[in-house]
């Protein structure tokens, strides 16, 4: 498909030339309009869900911001970071769901055993998700932080200082792996967290070379669902594990499954972690600077 470029028709490869600003405000502003549309949606479990989305994807952005501007980008990513914190219940009650869906289509948990500790599990004290209304105040006014800022911290984002920024933050989540336990989810949660911000990040630079960095995008976010179905098996295991002692028959089969498919997951997300952040930081930025270097129509 091709798009217009100054009046003139241009290929999908040859996008338009993108300044650091320009680059960093359009996904910001995005990302807030996200957010603001969330905040509008009726359904409580989804609105919590696109909310949480939308402030990640805001966090990831805000921790590019450097300079003077630094602090406030800071204190804006750790308001975004507690009421994120504040809807956990809502979204843990979801990955519960999730976690068992998963076991059962994956083949690790019968369907029988499925509907049992469904069943238990519910009557054991969790709770559906009560929506953004007890917060609606705090998280208008803090979107409208964010869309306040935004164009602050833009005007203040030249090309060295987004290269930097992004050679920072893929050097972080290279080196969070040295650090995790398989066993430890813990571990596993902060490099998914990193994970998810690169991922935000990169789409910066997909937009200079679309064809290329929607390909790197894709595969950062399947990274980002094994490791995001890891977690949610961990909040599944510390609910089973809340539950008082009992002979019921899925209970140890729930407890293995859980175990078989967290350790298949750790595999597989730890070896595509290894092909996305293969390249040393430095390596990293040349390739980043190359692909958001203008291509002159006559090259």
């Amino acid at each position: 498909m091709s798009e217009t470029v100054h009046g003139r028709s241009a290929s999908a490869d040859t996008p338009p030339p993108l300044s650091s600003p320009t680059v960093f405000k359009r996904p910001f502003d995005q990302a807030a309009t996200e957010a603001e549309a969330a905040l509008g949606l009726e359904d409580p479990v989804r609105a919590v869900h696109e909310l949480r989305k939308a402030f990640k994807r805001l966090r990831a952005l805000l921790r590019l911001v450097d300079g003077e501007h630094r602090a406030e980008a800071k204190a804006l990513r750790a308001a975004l970071g507690e009421v994120a914190r504040r809807l956990a219940g809502a979204r843990d009650t979801q990955a519960r769901r999730d976690a068992l869906v998963d076991l059962t289509a994956k083949s690790y948990l019968s369907a029988s055993a499925h509907r049992a500790a469904a069943r238990a599990l519910a009557a054991g004290g969790a709770h559906e998700a009560v929506g953004l209304a007890p917060h609606r105040d705090d998280l208008t006014s803090l979107v409208a932080a964010c869309r306040d800022a935004g164009p602050r911290f833009a005007a203040s984002m030249d090309r060295t200082a987004l290269l930097r920024a992004l050679r920072d933050e893929y050097a972080r989540g290279r080196r969070l792996v040295r650090h995790v336990d398989p066993t430890e989810p813990e571990s596993l949660h902060e490099l998914r967290k990193a994970v998810v911000a690169q991922r935000y990040q990169m789409e910066l630079v997909s937009e200079a070379w679309p064809a290329l960095g929607k390909v790197w995008v894709g595969e950062l976010q399947r990274l980002r669902e094994k490791l995001g179905k890891h977690q949610d098996l961990a909040v599944l295991a510390a609910e089973l594990a809340s539950l008082p002692a009992g002979r019921q028959g899925w209970r140890q089969p729930l407890a293995d499954a859980i175990a078989a498919r967290q350790h298949r997951l750790v595999l597989s997300a730890l070896r595509l972690h290894r092909r996305l952040f293969a390249e040393k930081p430095r390596a990293f930025r040349q390739r980043i600077a190359a692909y958001l270097k203008p291509v002159s129509e006559k090259e």
